[in-house]
């Protein structure tokens, strides 16, 4: 019987398209290519997000990477801050698993900074009973050990457990150590099927 509730933040909780984020940025072309590849698509992000590196350390980074002044880049980043936006959908479902008396966690490959924003901006937040942030455990998933780190500190069964995020690798992660998933898209159909899960139609 599932009696716990994981999410993702990034494209489940919250929307995150990075081509939309560098095209609402920026009308040139030239510029959004080079803020997806150089930036986004970067081994940098990618420390950013597991927290072995910090903002103060990357912006500078990706700045003389670019050819954009530091100035500009910390435009960027508050600006990728900004398109974090709630994703109304996701929110109720969170009231809606509450009223059926289901705990909920979080588990999101992001920087501390980034996570501390959010936090808050974001009141719903305080709803989950807990949850593991990348960017403060210097690991991200799909490595099995952040799933066992969530599983040990919350005292967390996988079968018991829907693990609900957008990338295909990090359910088949959860899969592996016994997790229920549900690899999730912003749709009608997708709410529909994690209800029926759930059975909280």
């Amino acid at each position: 019987m599932i009696r716990n509730v994981i999410f993702d933040f990034g494209a489940v909780l919250f929307h995150w398209d990075p081509h939309q984020i560098v095209a609402s940025f920026t009308d040139s072309i030239d510029e959004q290519n080079l803020l997806l590849e150089d930036v986004f698509h970067h081994p940098d992000w990618l420390s950013l997000d597991r927290g072995t590196m910090l903002m103060a350390e990357v912006i500078p980074k990706f700045a003389a990477r670019t050819g954009l002044t530091v100035s500009r880049m910390e435009d960027f980043f508050e600006h990728v801050l900004n398109s974090l936006v709630k994703i109304d959908e996701t929110e109720e479902l969170l009231y809606r698993l509450l009223d059926h008396h289901y705990s909920i966690y979080y588990l999101t490959n992001m920087s501390s900074a980034f996570f501390e924003t959010l936090n808050e901006r974001n009141n719903f937040i305080s709803l989950f009973k807990g949850g593991v942030v990348s960017g403060k455990e210097l690991m991200m998933k799909p490595d099995p050990e952040i799933f066992k780190l969530i599983i040990e500190r919350y005292d967390l069964v996988p079968s018991d457990t829907l693990f609900i995020d957008v990338h295909e690798q990090n359910v088949n992660a959860a899969q592996a150590l016994g997790f229920h998933t549900v690899q999730f898209e912003l749709s009608a159909s997708c709410f529909h099927l994690i209800n029926k899960i759930l059975d909280i139609n």
